[in-house]
C-alpha cells in the first residue's frame, strides 16, 4: 500500500499546497495528464481505482443483495417461462459525483473479478440512478433477469467517469441464486418436423429415454417415432412405419398402449405397440414391435419368437393403458394391457373394458395343427372399494398409469365402465402391486379433494426427491378435459407417504388433453449437477389452448418441465 495523508483538488489551496505538488510530481505520485485526483492515500479493498490509468475516485460501500426469486412471465410467444432475477443495490463516496456519468453492474458465472467487456462478463440490463441528488456520494441499484438458477454468480459495481475511466469495486459480491420450486419451466420444443399431436403412444426405457409413436395431428395420425433424450434436451427422429410391416389397418395410429421388453438375448429392447385407432377413430386390435438397436419395425429376426406382430387382442382397442411391472422375489417381469374402449365389430357395441391382460413375450400357446402364437392371459381388474363379486370390477377408457417402482403402478381417471352412455369421468385412483406372476393387490386410495374435477384423457409422472433435508415420494396428475368438454391444465400431487393430496402449480396458460408425461433425471446445464432435486416430471404435445386464446385450439408440441 502507498500511504499520503489526504487528497486535495488542484483548483483549491493551490499557493498553500505548490510546494507539496512539485515534490509529489518529482516523486511520481502525481500523474502528469493533471487529472483532478492524483494525492495517493491509503487505498482499502472498496477503494474506487480507475481500469485505465489507476486514479482513484472514492470509495464504495458494500454492496447488497435486495431480491433473490423466481416469477412465471411471459415471453414474446405469450408462453409462460420461468425468469430468475437478482436485485442488487449500492452507495459510492466519490470526490467530485459530476465527474461520474454512468454507474452499475458486471456479473459473470466463471470469472471471480468480472469486468466489462471480458470474456463470459455480462453487464445488468437494469439500472435505476438518483443523479440528482446533492451529497458527495452515488446511490443506485439493478435488477438483472434471466439468470441461471441454483448457479454461483460473481457481481462487481462499478462508475464511469467523464473520460472514460470505469472504476470497479475492489471487493466482488459471490451470490448463489435461488433454486426454485414448484414451477414449470418451459423446455424446448420438439423440432419442427415433428408435427404437433395429441394421443402419443409412449414408453421409457430402463436408461430414461422416452420413446414416442403416431398420434393424432390435425387431420391424420402419424407412424413416425421419437426419442427424447433428457440428458442431452435433444430430440431425434427414427424409423417411419409404413404399411408393408402393417399387421391390422394401417400402422398410423393414436390412443394405443406400449412396453419396453428388454431381450438380453440379442442385447436389444424391443418397443411393443398394441392396440390404438386411425384418424377415422376406427380402433384395432393389431399390434407390432420396435427394435431400439436396429432401429427397424417389424422384423421377425428381432423377435424373441421370430416373427414381426404381437398377437391380437380380443377385440379392437383404443384409450387402453400398457405397462411392465416386476414380480416379487425375482419372479420376472409381467407385460400388461388393459381397460380401454372395445369395439364388438359384431353387434357394433362400444363399451369400457374392465378387465387388464398379461403378455408373456417368451412363451408361446401351440394349435391343433402345430402353429405356435403368443397369447394373452387374464392380469386382473381394478375394484372399487367395499364391493365384492363380479360387479366390484371397474374399467377406464383414456385413463392414465403412472409407475412408481418396479413392482407398483398407479391407474386412476378415464370414463368409467359403469357410464353405458360413455360420458361420466371418473376421479378415484388405484395402486396396483404384483404379488406373483399375474397375481396383483389393487388398493383404492383416498378419495382427492372436492376441488379435483373429475376426468379423462389426463396425465401425469412420479417423482422421487430429496428438498430441502427432506425426502419425497409423490405421483402427480393433471390436465385432461372434463365431462362437460372443459379442458383443464390444474394439476395435484398425492403424497405417498403421507396418503395426503396437495394442488400445485398449474401447468402453464395453456389447457390440454391427450398430453404425454414423464419423469426424468436431469443433469444438464439447466441445474448444476449438485442441485436438489435432480429428477423433473415433464408434461408434452395434446391438444389445447392458451388460456386467453381460447379460439385456437389445436394440437400442440410444446414441453413442459415441473421442478417440484
Amino acid at each position: 500500500m502507498t500511504n499520503i495523508k489526504n487528497i486535495v483538488h488542484p483548483m483549491k489551496k493551490h499557493c498553500f499546497f505548490s510546494c507539496l505538488i512539485a515534490a509529489a510530481i518529482l516523486s511520481g505520485c502525481i500523474k502528469e495528464d493533471g487529472e483532478p485526483y492524483t494525492i495517493e492515500r491509503t487505498i482499502e479493498p472498496t477503494t474506487l481505482v480507475s481500469s485505465q490509468k489507476g486514479y482513484m475516485y472514492g470509495n464504495a460501500n458494500t454492496d447488497v443483495i435486495t431480491k433473490d426469486t423466481f416469477e412465471l412471465t411471459f415471453n414474446n410467444r405469450n408462453i409462460q417461462d420461468l425468469d430468475v432475477y437478482l436485485g442488487v443495490k449500492s452507495s459510492f463516496y466519490v470526490y467530485d459525483t459530476s465527474h461520474v456519468i454512468q454507474c452499475g453492474y458486471v456479473y459473470s458465472y466463471t470469472d471471480t473479478m468480472p469486468t466489462i467487456k471480458k470474456a463470459d462478463c455480462f453487464v445488468f440490463d437494469d439500472i435505476t440512478w438518483d443523479k440528482n441528488n446533492n451529497t458527495d456520494s452515488i446511490f443506485f441499484a439493478g435488477e438483472q433477469h434471466k439468470l441461471q438458477f441454483h448457479t454461483n454468480v460473481y457481481i462487481r459495481s462499478f462508475v464511469v467517469t467523464q473520460n472514460g475511466d470505469t472504476c470497479y469495486n475492489g471487493q466482488t459480491l459471490a451470490h448463489e441464486t435461488s433454486m426454485p420450486s414448484d414451477v414449470w419451466y418451459h423446455r424446448n420444443e420438439a423440432p419442427a418436423i415433428f408435427p404437433a399431436r395429441e394421443g402419443i403412444i409412449t414408453a421409457t426405457t430402463s436408461k430414461g429415454k422416452t420413446y414416442f409413436y403416431g398420434g393424432r395431428g390435425t387431420v391424420n395420425c402419424y407412424a413416425d417415432m421419437w426419442v427424447y433424450d433428457a440428458e442431452k434436451d435433444t430430440w431425434e427422429q427414427l424409423a417411419t412405419c409404413s404399411d408393408l410391416y402393417s399387421y391390422s389397418g394401417p400402422a398410423e395410429r393414436c390412443y394405443g398402449a406400449a412396453f419396453m421388453y428388454n431381450h438380453s438375448l440379442k442385447n436389444d429392447t424391443l418397443m411393443y405397440i398394441i392396440g390404438g385407432e386411425d384418424a377415422t377413430g376406427e380402433a384395432t386390435d393389431g399390434g407390432f414391435i420396435y427394435s431400439l438397436k436396429n432401429n427397424q419395425f417389424g422384423k421377425n429376426t428381432d423377435h424373441p419368437k421370430n416373427r414381426s406382430y404381437v398377437q391380437k387382442l380380443n377385440k379392437p382397442t383404443t384409450g387402453l393403458i400398457g405397462f411392465t411391472i416386476e414380480a416379487p422375489n425375482n419372479l420376472g417381469e409381467v407385460h400388461v394391457i388393459g381397460m380401454g374402449m372395445i369395439h364388438d365389430e359384431m353387434s357394433s357395441v362400444t363399451a369400457v373394458e374392465t378387465q387388464m391382460f398379461q403378455y408373456n413375450v417368451e412363451k408361446d400357446a401351440t394349435l391343433e395343427d402345430g402353429t405356435n402364437y403368443q397369447t394373452w392371459l387374464p392380469f386382473g381388474s381394478l375394484e372399487k372399494e367395499g364391493v365384492t363379486g363380479d360387479k366390484a370390477a371397474i374399467g377406464y377408457y383414456k385413463s392414465m398409469v403412472v409407475k412408481i417402482n418396479k413392482s407398483t403402478v398407479i391407474i386412476g381417471t378415464g370414463i368409467s365402465s359403469e357410464d353405458k352412455e360413455m360420458k361420466r369421468c371418473g376421479r378415484l385412483f388405484y395402486e396396483v402391486k404384483s404379488k406373483n406372476t399375474g397375481e396383483i393387490a389393487c388398493k383404492q386410495l383416498p378419495a382427492p379433494p372436492d376441488e379435483f374435477v373429475a376426468r379423462t384423457n389426463a396425465t401425469g409422472f412420479y417423482l422421487e426427491y430429496n428438498q430441502l433435508g427432506g425426502s419425497h415420494s409423490n405421483f402427480y396428475v393433471g390436465t385432461g378435459i372434463d365431462q362437460d368438454g372443459n379442458v383443464l391444465n390444474d394439476f395435484w400431487a398425492f403424497d405417498l407417504a403421507n396418503s395426503s393430496w396437495k394442488r400445485i402449480r398449474d401447468c402453464s396458460n395453456i389447457v390440454r388433453h391427450g398430453a404425454v408425461g414423464f419423469s426424468i433425471l436431469r443433469t444438464d446445464d439447466l441445474v448444476n449437477k449438485g442441485a436438489e432435486p435432480q429428477q423433473r416430471g415433464i408434461v408434452a404435445f395434446g391438444k389445447g389452448y392458451q388460456l386467453d386464446k381460447p379460439e385456437d385450439y389445436t394440437v400442440r408440441n410444446d414441453v413442459w418441465e415441473y421442478l417440484p
